[in-house]
C-alpha cells in the first residue's frame, strides 16, 4: 500500500486527497489538494476553475503520536462576481484559520472540561490561540435555529469583570440552554435579542421571567406584545431580605448612639438568623429570634413581614391575590421605611408577581446557568474580553454538537 493511501485513511480528511508526505525531525508535512477541481468563494456558492496567483499555506492538524502534522496546499485567489478578488476556501479549515477543523474541534472539546493553560500545554499552542479557536468553533457550530420556537424565556445579567462589566443572558426555559448573550445590561442589550428574533418570532414569545430591572421590563413590553412578564420569586424575596437588613442596620445605629451595646450586639449576632427560612433554622437561630422579639419590636416586625412574603409563594393561584393585597396593606402601615418602599414597588409590579405563581415559572434555569458561568469565570481567573467569555459560555452551556476527531 502506498504512503499516500495510508495517510488518506489515517487523516480521513473530508474533501481532500493526500498527494505527498514528508518527514522532518518531529513534523510530518502532508501535501494535499481538494477533491473538487473548482476554486470556491468563502462568502457564497460561486466556484470557478480560473484563478489568480497562489501562495503556499500550512494548517496544523491533529498530531500522530509525538509527530505534529501539517497540511500543505497552494492557496489560490479567484474573482467572485459578488465579492471581488478573494482567497478560496478549503474544505478542511475555516477561512483565515491556520488549524484544520478537526484540530479546532479537539481543542474545543478539551476546553469544555479543562482550563486554557492545560489545553495549550497539551496541544502545544499558545493560551491566546485557544481562545481564538473556541470563538471560531462556536461561530461555526452555534445554530441560528436556536432562536426558533421560543415561547418561555428568561432574562438575567451576570458579571464577567470588575468595574460593573455585565453580560445579558437570555435562556430558553423549555430547552434549559442560553440562546442569546450580549455585553451590557441595558434596554439596548435586550433590544438586540428582539432584533435577532424579528417581529414574527417576537409575537410567539408567551412568557418572560426576569427580575424587576426597569430597562428589561420596558423593552419586553415594547417588543413582545403577547408576552406576559413574570417576576422571579427568588428576586422578590431577596428584596424583602434586603429590607430586613436595612432595618437591622438602622436599629443598630440607633442603639449605639443611645449607648446600648448589649442589645446592639444581640441584633448583630442575629444577622443570618433573620435571613434564614424556618425550614433552615437551627436551635441557635430560633433562640436568637426570640431574643430579637423581646429586645427590638421593629426588627422582629420586619422579620415577620419577610416571612409572610415568602409564604405568598406557597399559596394557590386563587388565594395568592388576596394574600398579596393583605401583605401590601400591612407593609404600608408597618412604619418601617424599607418595607413601605418595597410595598410601593410590589404594588406597581403586582401582576408580574402573581403571574409567576399562576404560571408556576421562575428564573431557576437561568440561575443554574449563572452558576456554571461563575465556575467558568473562576476557572479562567476572569475574562478580559466579553467575546471570549460569551463563546466559552455557549461552548459549555449550549450543548454544541462538537465531534471528537480521535
Amino acid at each position: 500500500m502506498r504512503f499516500t493511501t495510508v495517510f488518506n485513511k489515517l487523516l480521513n480528511l473530508q474533501g481532500a486527497l493526500v498527494e505527498h508526505v514528508a518527514f522532518d525531525f518531529d513534523t510530518i508535512t502532508v501535501a494535499v489538494r481538494p477533491r473538487r477541481r473548482k476554486h470556491a468563494c468563502p462568502h457564497c456558492d460561486y466556484a470557478t476553475e480560473s484563478r489568480y496567483d497562489g501562495q503556499l499555506r500550512q494548517w496544523r492538524h491533529v498530531a500522530l503520536g509525538r509527530w505534529q502534522v501539517m497540511l500543505s496546499y497552494r492557496l489560490c485567489r479567484l474573482s467572485c462576481p459578488s465579492h471581488g478578488i478573494v482567497t478560496e476556501v478549503v474544505p478542511w479549515a475555516t477561512p483565515q484559520a491556520r488549524f484544520t477543523r478537526d484540530f479546532e474541534d479537539l481543542a474545543a472539546w478539551l476546553a469544555r472540561s479543562m482550563d486554557k493553560t492545560a489545553v495549550s500545554r497539551l496541544l502545544r499552542i499558545s493560551w491566546v490561540t485557544v481562545g481564538h479557536v473556541i470563538e471560531r468553533v462556536v461561530q461555526r457550530t452555534l445554530s441560528p435555529e436556536r432562536l426558533n420556537d421560543l415561547f418561555v424565556i428568561g432574562i438575567d445579567e451576570v458579571s464577567y469583570r470588575k468595574g460593573h462589566k455585565y453580560l445579558t443572558v437570555i435562556a430558553d426555559h423549555l430547552a434549559g440552554q442560553p440562546v442569546f448573550i450580549t455585553p451590557g445590561r441595558t434596554r439596548k442589550a435586550v433590544g438586540q435579542f428582539f432584533d435577532a428574533l424579528g417581529p414574527q418570532r417576537c409575537e410567539e414569545v408567551a412568557v418572560v421571567t426576569m427580575d424587576m430591572a426597569a430597562p428589561f421590563i420596558e423593552e419586553v413590553q415594547a417588543r413582545a406584545p403577547n408576552a406576559e412578564i413574570a417576576f422571579d420569586p427568588f428576586h422578590v424575596v431577596k428584596l424583602a431580605n434586603e429590607a430586613v437588613q436595612e432595618v437591622r442596620r438602622s436599629e443598630l445605629r440607633q442603639l449605639r448612639s443611645q449607648g446600648d451595646p448589649q442589645t446592639a450586639q444581640a441584633l448583630k449576632a442575629a444577622r443570618w438568623s433573620l435571613l434564614r427560612g424556618p425550614q433552615s433554622q437551627t436551635a441557635t437561630d430560633q433562640a436568637r429570634l426570640s431574643q430579637v422579639a423581646e429586645l427590638n419590636k421593629p426588627l422582629y416586625r420586619a422579620y415577620l413581614l419577610k416571612e409572610e412574603l415568602r409564604v405568598l409563594y406557597t399559596c394557590t393561584p386563587e388565594g395568592a391575590p388576596s394574600h398579596l393585597d393583605q401583605w401590601l396593606r400591612w407593609a404600608s402601615r408597618s412604619r418601617l421605611p424599607p418595607f413601605v418602599r418595597l410595598a410601593r414597588t410590589l404594588r406597581c409590579h403586582r401582576d408580574g408577581v402573581l403571574a409567576a405563581i399562576r404560571l408556576g415559572v421562575s428564573n431557576g434555569r437561568l440561575e443554574g446557568i449563572n452558576n456554571k458561568i461563575g465556575v467558568l469565570k473562576r476557572r479562567a481567573y476572569g475574562f478580559h474580553s466579553a467575546a471570549a467569555f460569551i463563546s466559552m459560555i455557549f461552548l459549555v452551556c449550549a450543548n454544541l454538537p462538537i465531534r471528537l476527531p480521535i
